[in-house]
């Protein structure tokens, strides 16, 4: 006998809600990081974040509460001054119970180099806004890109 399992799981993860008006609101979140960081604020970039967040960065380091995260982004946006992001959603699924997984592809800019990531997100819903609640990133093999001053030139 075979048996179609296909029948078996639900069709989408999807759930039928305003679609639109959550994917616009999570935009909104990417483009407060990306604001955030061109501003060197990192309260205002850790401000999207839950307190019991848990946060994967590419080089596979775990930040597993709201402060381990913030000294990581104090010391990142410390230690890279001129550092600037730009993120671009690839895929937003919003699921039951205010939830949505995000896939995201970041590529991080400095005067010494640059790289991409891609990063699946997870946002809640709490009180009419989204908060990023988890966070898995991983460098995109060979974007790294280091910047010299005689490329800089060209």
């Amino acid at each position: 006998m075979t048996v179609d399992t296909r029948a078996m799981r639900p069709k989408a993860a999807v759930v039928a809600t305003d679609q639109d008006a959550a994917s616009a609101a999570i935009a909104r979140v990417f483009e407060r990081l990306e604001t955030a960081l061109a501003a060197k604020d990192a309260v205002a970039f850790d401000s999207v974040f839950t307190d019991d967040v848990v946060f994967i960065n590419p080089a596979g380091s775990v930040f597993s509460n709201w402060d381990e995260l913030h000294a990581y982004h104090l010391t990142a946006m410390r230690d890279s001054p001129d550092a600037e992001a730009h993120y671009t959603i690839l895929a937003v699924r919003l699921l039951a119970g205010g939830h949505a997984i995000v896939n995201v592809e970041q590529t991080l800019r400095t005067p010494d180099f640059s790289v991409t990531n891609r990063g699946t997100w997870v946002f809640t819903e709490r009180d009419d806004n989204w908060w990023v609640c988890s966070v898995h990133n991983t460098n995109v093999a060979g974007t790294a890109e280091r910047h010299t001053a005689e490329a800089a030139s060209d």
